[in-house]
């Protein structure tokens, strides 16, 4: 376990080399998905067997982000001699192929250390957005890139990119469910267990640090929190019946989760380091499971029975009276927030599971998939713009990333082992 923390803390330094405000003449972009800006991104200056995989990834990042039209290289006229700053090139070669943005990057590798840097310009306003330089292990240079490609986005557009960030998922690859980190492109899939049992509901702490999930590993459907900093992992209730669904506070200082204490499956508090009991939050007859905390703490969504089927409801993060939130049909579960605490995404049964969300008084409700498989497992990116998701679209179940509104759909894995129960991490800098 020593060496997946050694493998995962890739720190990268960033120092930027100029920042304007983003203003792109020509074109007015304001979310991901509906529109797309045509950016060329040339081939980076530099040497080595690196460079194509750096190349790639930002491309594949670009894609990714719903941002961008990526364009194909084929079509670029500038000479192979042309440099990456103002004065080496000519901005007229990138009209051609009809660039409103050109994204010139330089991969340089020393032993183990590599650099990159990126210089971004509006095409049309023959203009530098911005340009900036990042450092990192050579042999982590997918690491590299992705901050590049973060740096590209948040030019453009002036938001943060979601490419400093990580899934933790569960894959059967092994021939048992075991808990991974991936990266946000499907590659680098890392595993967090191995223990040779079932192991699911993995969720991210607010620090990124640790991830409490379920775990069959002693017989029992118990909690553990697995430190991700010092490779060392606790089990924190191992209660009779189900111990299941923990998801932390966003101070990180309790863990709601599904105890089945008295027989009925109802939402609990624990302290994280212990697992101390803190309060019983509900006591209704039905099941009461799944508990999501809102991003300001002061609230806690969960799934319940208490109606007849399985609803979505809405109550005080320290217990009291519950509002239903989800009125569509007779099954909708998995709840989750989105980071600015406004939204809820749920899946929802509509003769297949599908993916929804709506706002928190359950009104304008956005339908995120349909007819394309089963959709579970909704997670939100920590900017709020984009779902993940589990489907079973491509026959086995994978991660898929969709804009918050629901126009742009990516795979993001192509594993044979199938994935399911994607939790999507906050901002990552290890």
């Amino acid at each position: 376990m020593l060496g997946l923390v050694l493998a995962v803390a890739t720190l990268l330094s960033a120092s930027p080399l100029l920042a304007e405000a983003p203003i792109l003449a020509n074109w007015t972009i304001t979310s991901p998905g509906k529109k797309t800006l045509p950016i060329a991104v040339p081939k980076p200056k530099g040497d080595g067997t690196a460079v194509d995989e750096f190349w790639s990834v930002v491309r594949r990042d670009l894609e990714i982000s719903g941002w961008f039209k990526v364009l194909d290289p084929d079509g670029f006229v500038e000479p192979a001699h042309a440099g990456v700053r103002i004065g080496e090139f000519e901005f007229d070669d990138w009209k051609v192929p009809g660039a409103a943005v050109l994204a010139k990057t330089v991969l340089t590798t020393t032993g183990a250390n590599a650099r990159a840097e990126v210089w971004i310009y509006d095409v049309a306003g023959a203009k530098k957005l911005d340009g900036r330089a990042f450092s990192g292990q050579s042999q982590r240079v997918r690491s590299v890139a992705h901050r590049v490609s973060n740096a590209i986005v948040e030019a453009v557009t002036g938001k943060p990119g979601i490419f400093a960030t990580r899934f933790a998922a569960v894959n059967a690859r092994s021939g048992n469910k075991e808990i991974y980190l991936v990266d946000i492109d499907g590659h680098g899939a890392i595993p967090i267990t191995r223990n040779g049992s079932i192991n699911l509901q993995p969720s991210w702490s607010p620090t990124g640090t640790s991830l409490v999930y379920t775990s069959y590993r002693a017989g029992n459907p118990d909690l553990y929190v697995t430190d991700l900093t010092n490779a060392t992992t606790r089990r924190i209730s191992a209660r009779k019946g189900l111990n299941t669904g923990g998801s932390f506070s966003p101070l990180g200082d309790l863990i709601a989760a599904t105890l089945s204490l008295e027989g009925n499956s109802d939402v609990y508090t624990l302290v994280p380091t212990s697992g101390k009991q803190v309060a019983r939050l509900t006591t209704s007859p039905g099941i009461d499971t799944s508990p999501a905390f809102s991003p300001d703490g002061s609230q806690l969504a969960f799934v319940s029975e208490r109606s007849g089927g399985a609803q979505v409801y809405v109550m005080p993060a320290g217990g009291g009276d519950a509002r239903r939130v989800t009125f569509h049909g007779s099954h909708n579960t998995d709840p989750a927030w989105s980071p600015d605490g406004q939204r809820l995404a749920y899946v929802s049964r509509d003769g297949r599971f599908d993916v929804f969300t709506c706002g928190i008084d359950g009104r304008g409700v956005v339908r995120i998939t349909q007819g394309q498989g089963d959709n579970e497992d909704p997670t939100w990116s920590p900017n709020g713009q984009y779902v993940s998701f589990a489907s079973t679209r491509t026959g086995t179940g994978q991660i898929w990333i969709s804009t918050a509104d629901g126009y742009h759909h990516v795979q993001i894995t192509q594993d044979k082992g199938g994935w399911s129960n994607p939790s999507w991490s906050p901002y990552l800098n290890w």
